[in-house]
């Protein structure tokens, strides 16, 4: 049997330039309130429009709820949308110092103790919710906050997005397939700096095969490879929305990951990433719509999960 190969993910932001523009101009000159009000309309125009986003979205809820009739399948496709569109609007506002966001943390203290030893950490999200919200808000720890983030998005948009958030309390540093990419992360980890990087999309290096969602997955590996060459540990960390305008930044256990074991053992990274891909599901199945995935994740044919009732 062949391994199965991922579909490639691009890491380009949907709604082009002007469809970013005109959010960030609504919230500046009207507020939050507004933009929540104009989702209504967008999110019906990408169930209608994008066909492709639209059928990731519905394998995805698929193998959440079961076979879907097709009257309903549209439904939860729309209200999929609609909630990706509440977390980009939600993000841009704090960004831009507009937004009354509340984020409280659980398991904070889980990580604080090696801050105040001065000791790096790194924080593995996913795109659940909104993870850059919990790296704005660790600021307060004065502590440099890191967000690994792949540098595929159209240049103009970047541009966009990074003249209209002055306000944030984090760097970004990119990251690819070149392994020279993963040089100022280490040292950013050994100055004793916060690291938060995404764990559920490969992008085409080194990664492992799991299942997901009752399908096969690839998932990425760098992360307990970084965690394993820096010493520091590594903490799974989700940011999910409790209600509208809250924010939940939920911390699990540390996991260490020495260099010996993984050179001793081609297995202890992939299993950690398996690992992950269990506890990933688990607070998907928790928030369905907060998952953003809208292009093609499994390969065809793998099969739906167990049904689950939406929250």
């Amino acid at each position: 049997m062949q391994p199965l190969e991922a579909p490639r993910w691009t890491g380009r932001m949907r709604g082009g330039y002007f469809g970013n523009w005109f959010f960030i101009q609504l919230i500046r000159w009207l507020g939050v309130r507004p933009a929540y009000l104009w989702l209504l309309f967008v999110a019906a125009y990408f169930t209608i429009v994008h066909r492709e986003a639209y059928r990731a979205s519905a394998d995805y809820l698929g193998r959440l709820f079961g076979p879907l009739p097709w009257w309903r399948r549209p439904l939860l496709v729309y209200r999929h949308f609609l909630a990706q569109g509440v977390t980009l609007v939600d993000r841009q506002a704090v960004l831009m110092g507009r937004g009354r966001i509340e984020c409280v943390f659980d398991g904070e203290e889980l990580f604080k103790p090696h801050l105040e030893q001065g000791r790096g950490i790194i924080l593995l999200g996913a795109h659940v919710g909104c993870w850059e919200l919990g790296g704005h808000f660790l600021g307060r720890f004065d502590i440099p906050v890191n967000l690994v983030v792949i540098e595929r998005e159209l240049a103009g948009i970047q541009q966009l997005l990074n003249s209209m958030t002055e306000g944030k309390r984090f760097r970004i540093l990119t990251a690819d397939e070149d392994p020279l990419r993963s040089v100022p992360i280490l040292a950013a980890l050994r100055r004793g700096e916060i690291v938060a990087l995404l764990g559920d999309r490969s992008l085409g290096g080194a990664d492992v095969e799991t299942s997901f969602l009752g399908g096969r997955v690839r998932l990425p590996v760098g992360p307990y490879r970084l965690a394993a060459a820096s010493g520091a540990p590594l903490f799974q960390v989700f940011t999910v929305r409790e209600r509208l305008g809250c924010y939940r930044f939920a911390t699990f256990p540390a996991e260490f990951i020495s260099r010996e074991e993984v050179r001793s053992d081609p297995n202890a990274a992939p299993a950690r990433a398996r690992r992950y891909a269990e506890r990933l599901e688990a607070v998907v199945r928790q928030y369905p719509f907060q998952w953003s995935n809208f292009f093609p994740y499994w390969e065809q044919g793998t099969g739906t999960a167990p049904a689950t009732q939406p929250i």
